[in-house]
């Protein structure tokens, strides 16, 4: 439900209360809580447009596009996408003893927490530039990022009308990313895109582990596709139901096989391609 809802150049007041479906546009920012400020873009209903709600035109505001946070920073917390899962999601947040039919989905949302561990941690969004670099003290909001880099003015690409943002390394002070000598005309673009750019260089790594690690290791190449063949013929596999990364953890958990280079997801990714 979101509440005063306004027209963002004018501030009119379109709707004080309204509800709606919560699509991927709106999960896509995570979990909310009350209080959270957002913009959206929206059009109106012209089958309704002009009738009046309870004082309010909530016409105005049909098929809600585009939620953005208007937080400068915040903390990101995943939420699932499977309704069942979500609706368990919702309900951990009851004040009150649960009932057979509530307890069923908190326990759907419990098993997706179980098997997303890995990618439920907390990220930091909109994070501040630093115009003067120089013993720049890290704030906590700003999470470790600045432990390694962070978003700094270009002296050099700025201009009287813009100012650019490079990536420089906190301790050498060296640019590691000027967007091929342009610059960022935003803070949150320069730093999305440094770690776009880690994310998929990590995870390109890992990957490559993952694979090599298969390679040598056939028994388990070999244990994962019985598994997969009797999964899909018999619909289990000594109690699991489905072949996913929690499948794949707990065997390699069983063949003390740790402190690997990968992830149970880079393995299973790597293996369904063969």
């Amino acid at each position: 439900m979101l509440k005063n809802v306004c027209l963002a150049d004018t501030g009119e007041l379109i709707a004080k209360y309204y509800w709606l479906g919560y699509g991927k546009s709106l999960a896509k920012l995570g979990r909310l809580t009350s209080g959270t400020q957002l913009k959206f873009e929206a059009r109106p209903d012209i089958n309704v447009l002009g009738n009046k709600n309870n004082g309010d035109i909530a016409s105005l505001i049909a098929w809600p596009k585009n939620f953005r946070r208007l937080d400068k920073a915040y903390q990101y917390q995943a939420i699932p996408e499977d309704s069942h899962q979500l609706t368990g999601c919702i309900l951990s947040g009851k004040q009150q003893e649960y009932n057979e039919s509530e307890q069923w989905y908190l326990d759907q949302y419990e098993l997706w927490r179980e098997e997303n561990a890995d990618e439920l941690d907390t990220l930091v969004e909109e994070v501040p530039a630093i115009d003067d670099y120089q013993d720049i003290k890290v704030e906590d909001v700003l999470d470790d990022k600045l432990e390694k880099y962070a978003a700094i003015k270009s002296e050099e690409l700025s201009d009287s009308e813009n100012r650019k943002y490079v990536i420089i390394d906190r301790e050498t002070k060296k640019v590691l990313d000027d967007n091929n000598s342009l610059g960022y005309l935003k803070v949150k673009d320069a730093y999305e895109s440094y770690e776009h750019r880690l994310n998929n260089a990590k995870e390109r790594y890992r990957k490559r582990r993952a694979l090599s690690w298969l390679l040598n290791h056939a028994d388990f190449d070999k244990k994962l596709l019985e598994i997969y063949v009797e999964i899909t013929d018999k619909s289990q596999w000594e109690g699991y139901i489905s072949f996913d990364k929690k499948l794949v953890e707990d065997l390699l958990l069983q063949g003390n096989h740790t402190h690997l280079e990968f992830t149970s997801k880079d393995l299973l990714e790597v293996w369904y391609k063969g």
